[in-house]
């Protein structure tokens, strides 16, 4: 892929990066006043001047300096990026942007025009369809820069990211569509909370004693999954009213079976029955935290989602097993934090776990891509173990 520099942005020119800029940027990259806010607070110089010295005959990486009247001021990060959660996912089409503005310039507008230049740059030269970029929630500069540079705050991670000083700190996301850089339809699109209408959470149902290994909840059991079990799953994980509303529409038997039956060390999912009848389920995947190497993330949050027999619809029996599904990460796997991602139209699904006490953290305006319906918008909730046991 071409590279899309040099451009003049405002006040600035953008380009590659020589030997000599990287030097200059080392002078102020690991500096504590720049870098405060930053995840990664510190680089290597070494590994620094390597990522640069490649990113020219990169075809994903598009870092640049940036320059006023032949002074280098800043440096910016574009990063093509693939967040798609199966194969059909289009590839490609996304960036990620960023950018560290030399101290001695902060305040003259260099970070705005510099935001405003990656994001044509990603748009009109590259030709991707959305751009993102994140910020510290306690940074108000950045979020004002990205905000004049057109982006709308999607995503609010209450304490979802590890800083080397502060420690679990609120990240804000931000994005925008590449239509609404063009201007090709009126201004950001708006976004909305479809679980705003749900009252605090409703009383739970009673606690599952994962400890005890007597697993179940007012109504179900809960445990491992059998073949029997699994081949009762594949009986409608496949219906079209239910894949509708899954990431992954649709699976493959053989590979479903195996991931069930031979789950990964991080894998805690289960089943939950009603006599010998599998309701549904709930899958709970243990990940490493996002943040600065070295930090306590390990293994520290989880990600859940459930699946529901459509026969057993509006019977409550969803929110006993997602609220069992919370229950195992805080007691039994004793993460920190759990979230759950969807589509944004799953309207029960989002009043379901708002009404479990999750909140609404991020709305991704057309960021997910579902086989049948193209790209459409996406919803992401989380809970922090303190909350849950509150």
């Amino acid at each position: 892929m071409p590279s899309p520099w040099p451009r003049r942005s405002g006040s600035l020119v953008l380009r590659d990066a020589t030997p000599g800029d990287v030097e200059q940027l080392l002078t102020y990259r690991n500096d504590p006043e720049v870098n405060r806010w930053m995840m990664r607070t510190s680089v290597d110089p070494e590994e620094f001047r390597r990522s640069w010295a490649a990113a020219p005959g990169s075809d994903t990486d598009h870092s640049c300096v940036a320059e006023r009247d032949g002074v280098v001021v800043a440096m910016g990060f574009l990063e093509i990026v693939d967040d798609g959660l199966h194969e059909e996912t289009p590839r490609g089409v996304e960036a990620v942007i960023g950018y560290i503005v030399d101290p001695r310039r902060a305040g003259q507008g260099v970070a705005t025009d510099l935001a405003r230049g990656l994001v044509a740059a990603a748009v009109d030269d590259l030709g991707l369809r959305r751009v993102k970029a994140c910020c510290n929630r306690d940074n108000p500069a950045s979020s004002r820069v990205l905000e004049k540079a057109g982006m709308r705050r999607e995503e609010h991670g209450v304490e979802d990211s590890w800083h080397a000083e502060h420690g679990w700190v609120d990240g804000y996301g931000y994005a925008i569509l590449a239509e609404e850089w063009r201007g090709e339809v009126g201004g950001l699109r708006e976004i909305r909370d479809a679980s705003a209408a749900v009252q605090p959470r409703r009383a739970l149902p009673p606690a599952v004693a994962w400890e005890t290994g007597e697993r179940h909840t007012a109504r179900l059991s809960l445990g491992d999954a059998a073949p029997d079990d699994v081949d009762q799953i594949l009986r409608y994980r496949n219906r079209p009213e239910v894949g509708r509303w899954m990431l992954r529409a649709r699976v493959e038997p053989e590979a479903f079976r195996r991931a069930w039956l031979e789950p990964g060390e991080r894998d805690r999912s289960f089943v939950a029955r009603l006599g010998d009848r599998v309701v549904g389920s709930c899958s709970i995947e243990v990940r490493d935290g996002s943040g600065q190497p070295g930090g306590p993330v390990q293994g520290c949050e989880a990600e859940i989602g459930y699946v529901l027999d459509p026969a057993f619809h509006g019977q409550g029996y969803g929110r006993e097993i997602a609220a069992a599904g919370l229950d195992r990460c805080f007691r039994e796997l004793r993460v920190r934090r759990v979230t759950a991602g969807l589509y944004a139209d799953n309207v029960a699904s989002a009043r379901l776990l708002s009404g479990l006490g999750m909140r609404l953290e991020q709305y991704g305006v057309r960021d997910s891509w579902h086989p049948d319906h193209g790209w459409v918008d996406g919803a992401a909730y989380g809970l922090l173990a303190r909350e849950w046991r509150a």
